[in-house]
């Protein structure tokens, strides 16, 4: 194969790519061999180029070259001249890859092919040669090899939004011809749609087409184009454009990349005057359909462009190999033989382009709707979180290196050598201890124990009904050896201790003879008891233990067989149908309490992140969910509060118009710490020693007279002199500057618990709430759900409100102990709910009714129990006075 010399041409190559140069010293393609007119402007690649080739010429430069170089370039011509010499000498290609010269070289084609054989990376979007490179040392050069480290994170938690662009995930995707969707794209359907794409010159930055489509329901494709003959025109192109656009105020504009959007911004700015003001709203319409196939879906292309894209989703354009360099040829064809062929070519292309754009829309659209996931698994739709996740516990099957991994590792399981291994040296008289696997196998083989009955513990018989309740006729006939029956699995609690209880609810059949409807007493039970449920939740919301785990342990300790998932969803049914309206009276307590302390923390979940928020007095704590850290709720909230709020110093509860009371602790905190850095700066120690002595002496007043306005009121002076002496004076040093300002700004807030009875200085109320839900947080590590946490969150307001006022939360849920106890009837608001206050009378013991109007009569009904329950909680439960008092 003979080789050419190097040319100008090879010289340019070798700047690209030296597999182009390769090519051209070893082909006949005819190159250029004079020197074109250099000036100032042109690019430095081309002019070293140029000087490249005239030193290899051997010859002066020319003058138009000489002005413009210097003995440094000359010598990078020089290094780049032997770098080509020693390229195209070699009979060996040199290594090659794709990169952004590529679109415009003559060996496109055939280069792309190899680059397929070989399963290259840098087909890949946004491999550069560095990154190719950062790969290769890895030992990664094949896109099948880079496809096996893509990791999809853990079970149900959809992936944040990617940061960088997953080019494992895409390699997955072409390895195995799948489009994988990150989460689905917010791309909605309209029934107005504009859909644009633009023609230019890049090198003149000249858009001579704007062209689009409006898409209507139920009407065809209305194309429109605006086309510029010279460059004079583009203004006023755009002015037309902008008028278009705005006979569509509602309508969204799709584009794809970046190109539409800096050529309108440019115009808008340069020539439509009188659209600058309608910029920011037309900006905010616009949707660039290239952003999602960085974030959200990953289909099975080499790269990310319109036309590879369209041509995956079957979209075909009139010309074959149009793209965007040919078309930048057929305009410079039309500008030099003014030729109409040329000019259709282009608006077909335009046309083409637009109607590309809206099929790639509408699949983004199909992408994006929950209902359509059967026909997206016949298109070979994966989403991500639904991935078999690899789990660090289990060697991965790796069929491709063969099976021997697979069947060594099952070999080393516990269950196979005690089953298979360890009887064998076993004397024969020696039993094999039993595994969990032995005691499976027994189940159904000859002999074994079918599942027996439960043993029944109680037997309670429902009366039968003494009128119909459809027709009210009284003319009933019953069946006295036919009952309907329910056994109900519960705990009995003993002195001793805590067993299995079961108790069979039975009840009688009745017909009515006058409208024939069959009354049989469907018990609305459960079939798991309340003393069963309470110990549930008591083991969930105070040990923190997780609903699996608690089957097995109520399995194993009583003998009740349970799974996980019915475990779940009865126990949060008993609770709200039992203790759900608890809750929300001592939500009530707490808002209407004069002191409330709020905090708040953040909460991973499954499908997003929020904020759990505390509001607890001495006595009482509600915890409440948000998606956001805004402070919006609470003003709706608090917007009629006259009390005290104690918080931190987040400035969300600023914008409250409220009293507030700053927690002194933080405060303390953030001294100390800052103190420990810079314990040689005597302005600041100062500043903080004396705030320590201030605090303390009003610590000492708090512990012998407790928070009593009369004595803490004397403080004000002392605080006063503090602020004369520390606050509003100059200082020198970084550190008392900063807090100096920060005491100014919040001083008035630091010390409102002096002019207030029974205002605490800090947060430990809120605090100590948080911290209670902080060991959930730590349990669950992300793993719930927003309507599990709303019903934790139910659970952990009534648990914490018991142990604010020294009740035990087991005993609550029996039934034991009531929401009325331990603290002052005052702070009690309106009626209790019924089933408290059902609680409350049969605490009473009273037998009659008759007793009990003699109670409420004699003043000493307390003001959260109704008078007349009858009618109060007629449809909360009520159901007769006998079973109002337990009589």
């Amino acid at each position: 194969m003979s080789t050419i010399p190097p040319t100008l041409h090879i010289l340019q190559a070798m700047l690209h790519c030296p597999y182009k140069a390769w090519q051209l010293s070893k082909g006949d393609v005819e190159l250029e061999q004079t020197i074109p007119l250099f000036q100032k402007g042109s690019v430095k690649s081309e002019r070293l180029a140029a000087v490249a080739w005239a030193v290899e010429q051997g010859g002066s430069l020319p003058n138009a070259i000489g002005r413009i170089t210097s003995s440094k370039f000359t010598k990078e011509a020089e290094v780049l001249l032997g770098k080509t010499k020693e390229c195209i000498a070699s009979d060996v290609p040199p290594p090659f890859s794709l990169i952004s010269h590529c679109s415009e070289c003559q060996f496109k084609e055939a280069c792309h092919k190899k680059l397929k054989e070989k399963d290259c990376i840098s087909l890949l979007p946004g491999m550069t040669p560095t990154v190719v490179a950062k790969y290769h040392k890895k030992g990664i050069t094949t896109i099948t090899q880079l496809s096996h480290m893509f990791r999809p994170r853990r079970s149900g938690r959809v992936p944040q939004r990617a940061v960088r662009y997953l080019v494992e995930l895409k390699a997955l995707a072409i390895r195995e011809q799948k489009t994988f969707v990150v989460h689905p794209p917010n791309v909605a359907h309209n029934p107005i749609s504009i859909f644009l794409d633009f023609e230019g010159l890049l090198d003149e930055k000249f858009q001579y087409m704007l062209g689009g489509i409006i898409i209507e329901d139920g009407k065809p494709p209305e194309p429109f184009f605006f086309w510029c003959d010279h460059v004079w025109q583009e203004g006023g192109n755009f002015k037309k454009l902008f008028i278009l656009l705005s006979h569509y105020p509602d309508a969204p504009i799709y584009h794809y990349g970046s190109y539409e959007g800096k050529a309108l911004k440019r115009a808008a700015q340069q020539w439509a005057e009188n659209f600058k003001d309608e910029w920011p709203a037309i900006e905010k319409r616009m949707v660039n359909l290239l952003g999602y196939l960085r974030t959200h879906v990953y289909p099975p292309t080499y790269g990310n462009g319109l036309k590879e894209v369209a041509r995956f989703l079957g979209f075909q354009w009139t010309e074959p190999d149009a793209d965007g360099v040919r078309s930048m040829e057929w305009r410079r064809q039309w500008e030099a033989t003014g030729s109409e062929s040329w000019k259709e070519k282009l608006l077909q292309y335009n046309q083409d382009d637009c109607m590309a754009l809206q099929k790639v829309h509408q699949w983004l659209c199909d992408l994006s709707t929950g209902d359509q996931k059967e026909n997206l698994q016949k298109e070979n739709v994966q989403l991500v979180s639904q991935m078999k996740k690899h789990s660090p516990y289990k060697l991965r099957a790796n069929v491709e290196f063969g099976e021997d991994f697979q069947v060594i590792n099952k070999a080393a399981y516990f269950d196979y050598q005690r089953d298979k291994i360890y009887w064998r040296n076993q004397p024969k008289s020696q039993t094999p201890a039993a595994t969990a696997r032995t005691r499976k196998s027994n189940r159904g083989r000859k002999g074994a124990l079918a599942r027996s009955t439960k043993k029944v513990n109680e037997v309670v018989v429902r009366p039968a009904h003494d009128v119909c309740p459809d027709c009210g006729s009284s003319k009933l006939h019953h069946f006295p050896t036919v009952k309907t029956s329910i056994k109900q699995t519960d705990l009995k609690f003993t002195a001793s201790g805590v067993r299995k209880h079961v108790i069979q609810y039975m009840s009688p059949i009745t017909d009515c003879t006058e409208c024939g409807r069959r009354l049989a007493i469907r018990s609305s039970r459960l079939h798991y008891g309340g003393n069963f449920f309470a110990l549930v939740i008591h083991y969930y919301v105070n040990y923190h233990l997780s609903n699996e785990m608690i089957a097995k342990l109520i399995q194993e300790q009583y003998g009740i067989k349970i799974g996980r998932q019915p475990l779940a969803s009865l126990k949060n049914r008993w609770w709200d149908r039992t203790w759900g309206q608890d809750a929300a009276y001592i939500r009530e307590i707490v808002l209407k309490s004069p002191v409330i302390h709020i905090d708040e923390t953040s909460m991973p979940l499954k499908r997003q992140s929020g904020y759990v928020w505390v509001f607890a007095t001495t006595h009482s704590v509600f915890y409440h969910y948000t998606p956001t850290r805004n402070t919006d709720f609470l003003r709706e909230l608090l917007k009629d509060y006259k009390g005290v709020i104690v918080s931190d110093f987040y400035p969300g509860y600023e914008t409250l118009d409220v009293t507030r009371q700053k927690c002194l602790i933080h405060l303390i905190r953030d001294l100390n710490d800052d103190l420990f850095k810079v314990p040689y700066d005597e302005e600041y120690r100062l500043m903080v020693s004396e705030f320590g002595k201030l605090l303390r002496g009003i610590i000492e007043t708090i512990d012998r007279h407790g928070l009593q306005k009369a004595y803490l009121e004397k403080h004000t002076t002392e605080v006063e002199r503090y602020y004369q002496a520390f606050i509003e004076r100059d200082h020198a040093s970084e550190l008392s500057v900063r807090y100096s300002k920060r005491l100014k700004k919040h001083w008035d807030e630091l010390w409102t618990f002096l002019h207030y009875d029974r205002v605490p200085w800090n947060n430990n109320n809120a605090e100590v709430g948080i911290k209670a839900f902080a060991q959930h947080r730590h349990g669950v590590k992300g793993m719930m759900r927003e309507q599990g946490l709303r019903e934790y969150l139910q659970m952990l307001t009534v648990a914490q409100t018991c142990r604010y006022r020294n009740l035990s939360f087991l005993d609550y849920l029996r039934g034991k102990c009531g929401i009325w106890q331990n603290v002052s009837p005052l702070a009690l608001p309106g009626y209790l709910p019924f089933k408290q206050a059902r609680l409350y009378a049969r605490s009473l013991r009273f037998k009659l009714k008759a007793e009990w109007n003699d109670w409420k009569n004699s003043e000493k009904r307390p003001s959260f129990i109704p008078d007349k329950p009858d009618k109060l909680y007629r449809e909360q439960g009520w159901v007769s006075y006998d079973d109002w008092l337990g009589s």
